[in-house]
């Protein structure tokens, strides 16, 4: 029944454009003229109307078709990209190690190629590294209710990195496009046990980091704009040139971390230990450090203005 539809408006509008080539001559040319044309030359004028009409029938159809096929390469690349996806999340349950590798990268391809995507591949490769991440020492739930008397439970031994698709997934989440309309809310790495994570020149604007292990990550040149790093475990971290503007270290433990030449604008150190931390050219104009425990010797060669906020004994003479 649509089939015959379509067949019979294509006949109608076939009809329709015929006639508007027959009358094209009336319809583009003004009536006084026509009649005072030499009847020589009345029939090419004629002819040049009812080709116009032709040439611009024509180029519609050739719009029409060509919209109709860019449809299509949409319709079938939209198509291939969501089994690509498909595809990638079924590697990621695979048993062995080079498959899920292979899955993070295919999904990585993924949100490089389809912004549409691109909420969807952010949100599996954080669902897949809180699920293979061990969480950080003393932040693993016990339940001993049932226990009678207590018992002491050994901890697991936690590993000295990331597993490789696990540092994969962090690889991709880090450089991933900016596209910040397409995620769904700040990105959870929280209480993670990530410790000597290689994270350089990532890109974690706002990520929730809050209470995670950290220590000795390479987050070199990383942008950490806006992040929670509350609680946070840093010791020898390497910060260099790492943005932190507006970041929250409340309690964070930066002893023997490298802060040389890094962005604290406006951060907030409230109570964090930076015992042994370097902070050579560290910019921290705008930064609370109330509580925060370190020495004047670090602060000799800082960046303050008159809004930096000192741990109570310490002073901003001397610095730049």
């Amino acid at each position: 029944m649509r089939a015959a539809g379509v067949i019979v408006g294509g006949l109608v509008l076939l009809a329709l454009y015929g006639v508007l080539i027959w009358r094209a001559p009336n319809l583009l040319i003004n009536q006084d003229v026509l009649t005072q044309i030499k009847p020589e030359h009345r029939l090419p004028a004629e002819h040049n109307a009812r080709l116009i009409v032709v040439s611009i029938g024509g180029a519609l159809v050739v719009a029409t078709g060509l919209l109709y096929t860019a449809r299509n390469y949409r319709l079938a690349h939209r198509g291939q990209v969501t089994d690509r996806f498909t595809k990638a999340l079924e590697r990621l349950g695979s048993d062995e190690l080079y498959v899920r590798i292979g899955g993070v990268h295919a999904l990585e391809h993924v949100m490089r190629d389809s912004p549409v995507h691109h909420g969807d591949v952010v949100e599996v490769l954080v669902a897949f590294i809180r699920d293979r991440t061990p969480r950080a020492a003393g932040k693993e739930p016990v339940d001993d209710r049932w226990m009678h008397p207590p018992i002491a439970i050994d901890a697991p031994e936690l590993p000295s990195e990331p597993e490789a698709d696990v540092q994969a997934a962090l690889t991709a989440l880090g450089r991933r496009p900016d596209r910040p309309e397409r995620e769904r809310g700040r990105i959870d790495l929280s209480e993670l046990h990530l410790q000597n994570a290689k994270l350089m020149g990532a890109r974690l604007e706002r990520v929730n980091l809050r209470g995670a292990q950290l220590r000795g990550a390479d987050l070199w040149v990383a942008r950490l704009q806006g992040a929670d790093l509350r609680e946070s475990q840093l010791r020898g971290a390497l910060l260099w040139i790492t943005s932190l503007q507006g970041a929250d270290l409340k309690g964070a433990d930066l002893q023997g971390a490298s802060l040389n030449q890094a962005r604290l604008q406006r951060a907030r150190l409230i109570g964090a230990k930076l015992q042994g931390a370097s902070l050579i050219d560290a910019q921290l104009q705008g930064t609370r450090l109330e509580d925060a425990e370190l020495t004047q010797a670090q602060l000799d060669r800082v960046v303050v203005d008159d809004r930096t906020v000192l741990p109570e004994g310490l002073s901003l003479e001397g610095t730049d």
